[in-house]
């Protein structure tokens, strides 16, 4: 017949506890700028904080128009639209075409967007909105 284990506890070890604690507290905070180039327009652009609260704000008013759009949009696609509706879906399709290819130029090595997480799902957007616009 097989051996039984002893009782194990309920609650994680105390000392291990603090350990995973100490090491999560002491983690180096995630910079996607520490992958952008040194030099450069596109990377002075990227880093900019004022380029930073333009693209929040930019997402903000955004989601504002989604809801406009949602409610006084009632053509099926964009070329039958009024033109306050087109004019602001090329605003922001601009906008955000124009902060993809900025955030993209500043990697120093492209292939390191593909490991900011933010950077694919932005790139997934990005082209969802070109093939809608």
């Amino acid at each position: 017949a097989g051996t039984r284990a002893g009782p194990q506890s309920v609650f994680m070890d105390c000392e291990a506890m603090k350990e995973k604690v100490r090491r999560n507290l002491f983690k180096e905070a995630y910079d996607v700028s520490k992958y952008y180039k040194t030099e450069g327009i596109w990377q002075a652009i990227a880093k900019s904080p004022r380029f930073e609260k333009l693209t929040l704000t930019m997402i903000g008013l955004n989601a504002i128009w989604i809801g406009v759009d949602t409610d006084g949009n009632t053509a099926e696609v964009l070329l039958q639209a009024q033109p306050q509706f087109q004019i602001a879906e090329h605003v922001f399709c601009f906008f955000f075409a124009f902060e993809w290819l900025t955030r993209f130029n500043a990697f120093q090595m492209k292939r390191h967007g593909l490991r900011d997480g933010w950077f694919v799902f932005d790139s997934l957007l990005v082209f969802m909105m070109v093939m809608e616009t």
